[in-house]
């Protein structure tokens, strides 16, 4: 790169410091929401039973409006898993449907029953049922009796214009105590009370939103239109089957809470989630949208990043430092610096000239490479990606049929069509090694950026224009929201096929919607070197990790400004318990590689790092129960405590699965937090450092804290696998043994699972070829033994240590140690194979 382009890109990376809200639009500036907000209520539409169908769990109805001239279609199906699907379209419609989202075709169940009325048809789904009430037109939705969901007819309209079909509708969740969902802002868990003249509404638009602040309904680089209505005796949610720019109005009520869509364009499809409960809503959204394959073990370590590293041999001496130090490290990543001229699958021919020599020396310390890939190409001519995506017409339209171009990193360029089957099946072609040259599976992950997408012109808010054109006709109006989406399901494409389907592909993605976890991980983005951004990534996180997006991290240290060594250090800490976690800061930024500190900071960070690795087990699991369960990995407290109130607003604290409390330190100086401790008095936590100090679970405690860690708690009852060896990555320590971690009442029985397979590859899906098994202890036994009947002769667990803490009933706590053996036979000896129950005597 020129100096001149790196004069440019600092100078565009530290213009500005705060959001520009004169560039970002607000309500009132946007038709779809300031024409609609202050919609008055009346009746619209009323349901005419003339005509009515009930066939093979579909419910068909004529609506009209209230002056009897318009015919609208309204269809209500029963799909499997105790969920209604919602659609409403006008006889001769216009409206896109959007395609590729859903995980299949949802199966659809036949009712168990409908009854007619005169003013009513009640359709029944098991112990719940739909009730469609004629006029006043609304749809009402029971859980056992219980009136849990409304969607509100005096709230609904809809326009259907050729180039434009905007709907609003608004939905009330009859139980909620608060609303979660509308993934992506940086704001608190609970979604807030908006209202005309205060609060905008929330923003569902996927946009780059540069110096974005906290406690914003600001949209962000994500747009998930999901929301869950939680309650003490029940939790519901919906999720809008659209991927046009949302506006959502909440309003919370003491009991009770509301939501009003604006929506500009598309397709008015909702599936409605009936629980009850948390875990089984979460599992009625990811049913439908997917499941996170179960990412290679390498991407739960320790990710170093900077915008950028400036040639391969700063990328030798990084990870030559990192281990030198004693840092435990799995990927080093690259920014665009590494293409020639910014043109992606190109190497910088002079920083850059022998890629696969440093693939090599990556691969020799087992450690990975991870590399940027934007969706704008740059426009010149003799650019192999811009000739042959122009001469197959790859690119973006204007409405003239011209290509669409505009400023981004490399000056003008066009952008991949990725609606267009066949450009995704090319530029997946792009990945294969033998068209990238410098390839190897070394490079084991890709960073898809910048694909909101983001582009340099203001005066559109820096995304595309709505009357740009994708494949087929279609307007991007209609599918703006999944453009990133589309990206990354290419990109996983191209990585699945260039390693013949053996290897997980792993990807970053920074635009996301609804099922991108089938695709990618993702990270909250630009964040700032504040205290306000740490509880703020535990926020986004729990938020993401509730719609299904579990493989969720922040910028560890922040990207912008320059962290202080307290901030930093707080950084690292929390961003150790969140799924990926990777530190990254921008090119203007001041080296802060962990081993450039004090020996007093290096010794924090270098705790927390290890500790990471110490729970590798756990995560690794987790991730394995997300693809077989739908479940979060990270979990809000309420999630498992769903009858305490106190928790409904926790957000800067949160739980590994079910059985690690962690609470985020985001305040500068202080000598102590509160932290939550829940579960009523016989719910026991135990300190992580394993010295005694417990606490019951009755509420806020005052901790104190230093520097040097924060508050992490295990569960009482809860085995902890671990792997307390310290090694330099993940594949160094493949084969060390477990040090189990048991938490007992002396009179009860503690639990846990442990997965484990070859860390890598598709054996585990393809060919059941794992080891997932349940451990049980008492204060005399432990034992491991088989969930299913998987392939597991290959795998091996082998005991290092049992660590078990006794409580006693007068809060007393007894450690005990089996490192060596256990009545007389070497620990490590005693290895769990799968096929037969492992008993272990500790006494």
């Amino acid at each position: 790169m020129t100096f001149t382009k790196l004069v440019v890109l600092v100078v565009l990376a530290a213009s500005a410091k705060a959001a520009d809200h004169d560039m970002y639009h607000n309500c009132s500036r946007v038709d779809v929401c300031s024409q609609n907000r202050e919609l008055e209520r009346q009746e619209r539409y009323q349901v005419i039973l003339e005509g009515a169908m009930f066939s093979q769990g579909v419910a068909s109805f004529r609506v009209q409006t209230a002056d009897g001239i318009e015919d609208v279609g309204l269809n209500i199906t029963a799909i499997e898993g105790n969920i209604f699907r919602v659609q409403i379209e006008e006889t001769e419609s216009s409206r896109y449907h959007i395609q590729d989202v859903l995980d299949g075709e949802p199966t659809i169940v036949n009712f168990d029953d409908v009854q007619l009325w005169l003013t009513s048809a009640e359709i029944f789904l098991g112990s719940n049922r739909a009730v469609v009430n004629f006029s006043p037109f609304s749809i009402e939705f029971y859980v056992n009796d219980v009136l849990t969901v409304v969607i509100e007819g005096d709230r609904l309209t809809l326009q259907n214009e050729e180039l434009h079909t905007p709907f609003t509708v608004g939905v009330s969740f009859t139980q909620a105590l608060h609303l979660y969902g509308l993934h992506e802002h940086a704001d608190y868990l609970a979604l807030r009370t908006t209202a005309p003249g205060g609060d905008d509404p929330y923003r569902v638009k996927t946009m780059d939103l540069t110096y974005y602040e906290l406690h914003s309904t600001m949209a962000m680089y994500g747009a998930v239109p999901v929301l869950y209505g939680h309650g003490i005796n029940s939790t519901s949610g919906l999720f809008l089957h659209n991927a046009a720019e949302q506006w959502v109005e909440i309003t919370n009520k003491d009991v009770g809470a509301d939501a009003f869509f604006m929506v500009d364009s598309g397709a008015l499809d909702i599936f409605i989630f009936l629980g009850p409960s948390t875990t089984d809503v979460v599992r009625q959204y990811t049913s439908l949208t997917g499941v996170a394959h179960l990412p290679p073990i390498w991407t739960l370590g320790y990710h170093q990043c900077r915008w950028g590293y400036a040639d391969q041999t700063d990328v030798e001496t990084v990870i030559a430092d990192l281990d030198a130090n004693d840092f435990p490290v799995d990927v080093i990543w690259l920014d665009i610096q590494h293409t020639q001229d910014m043109k992606f699958f190109t190497w910088n021919s002079e920083n850059f000239s022998d890629p696969f020599d440093m693939l090599a020396n990556l691969a020799s310390t087992h450690r990975y490479l991870v590399t940027l890939s934007d969706p704008h190409f740059k426009k010149e001519e003799g650019y192999f990606v811009y000739d042959e995506a122009t001469a197959n017409d790859y690119f973006i339209k204007n409405p003239d049929g011209t290509n669409y171009e505009d400023e981004c990193w490399p000056g003008t360029s066009s952008w991949m069509d990725y609606l267009n089957p066949a450009a995704r099946d090319y530029y997946s072609s792009l990945y294969l090694y033998e068209n990238w040259n410098g390839t190897t599976s070394t490079l084991g992950g890709i960073w898809n950026d910048m694909n909101e997408a983001a582009i340099f012109n203001e005066e559109i808010e820096k995304t595309f224009p709505y009357d740009v054109v994708h494949y087929g006709g279609v307007s991007n109006r209609d599918i703006h929201n999944m453009y990133g989406y589309l990206q990354t399901m290419a990109t996983h494409k191209g990585l699945i096929d260039r390693d013949n389907g053996a290897l997980r592909p792993f990807i970053l993605t920074r635009a996301h919607f609804a099922g991108s976890q089938k695709y990618a991980a993702f990270w909250t983005g630009d964040n700032t070197a504040e205290f306000g951004f740490i509880p703020i990534s535990y926020s986004m996180c729990l938020n993401a990790n509730l719609l299904g997006l579990v493989f969720c991290g922040a910028d560890v240290g922040g990207f912008f400004g320059e962290p202080s060594e307290e901030l930093l250090q707080r950084f690292y800490q929390a961003g150790a318990w969140l799924p990926f976690f990777r530190e990254h800061s921008n090119i203007g930024s001041e080296r802060r590689e962990p081993y450039l500190y004090p020996e007093d900071v290096q010794a924090t960070i270098r705790e927390t790092i290890k500790t990471r690795y110490a729970h590798l087990p756990v995560w690794y699991t987790l991730f394995y129960e997300h693809t077989r369960f739908g479940d979060p990995v990270i979990r809000p407290l309420f999630y498992h405590y769903p009858n305490d109130v106190e928790l409904l607003e926790i957000d800067d604290q949160l739980l590994v699965g079910q059985n690690i409390l962690v609470k985020a330190v985001g305040e500068s100086e202080v000598e102590s937090v509160q932290v939550y401790f829940p579960g009523g008095e016989n719910e026991i936590w135990f300190s992580a450092q394993l010295d005694g100090t417990t606490f019951p679970g009755t509420g806020w405690t005052d901790i104190p804290v230093t520097i040097e860690r924060i508050p992490v708690y295990y569960r009482l009852g809860s085995i902890i696998p671990t792997k307390q060896t310290s090694r330099p990555s993940t594949t160094d320590m493949k084969d060390d043994g477990y040090t189990m971690i048991v938490l007992l009442r002396n009179d009860e029985m503690a639990e846990g699972t442990i997965y484990n397979d070859d860390n890598l590859s598709f054996e585990y899906r393809d060919s059941q070829k794992y080891i997932y098994a349940d451990l049980s202890a008492t204060d005399m036994l432990l034992v491991i033994s088989a969930i299913d009947d998987s392939d597991d002769e290959e795998f091996e667990i082998v005991i290092d240590d049992i660590v078990t803490l006794t409580y006693n009933d007068d809060g007393t706590v007894v450690k005990n140690s089996y490192k060596h053996d256990v009545n007389g036979v070497p620990l490590n000896q005693m290895k769990y194979q799968g096929k037969e129950p492992l008993v272990i005597n500790l006494r």
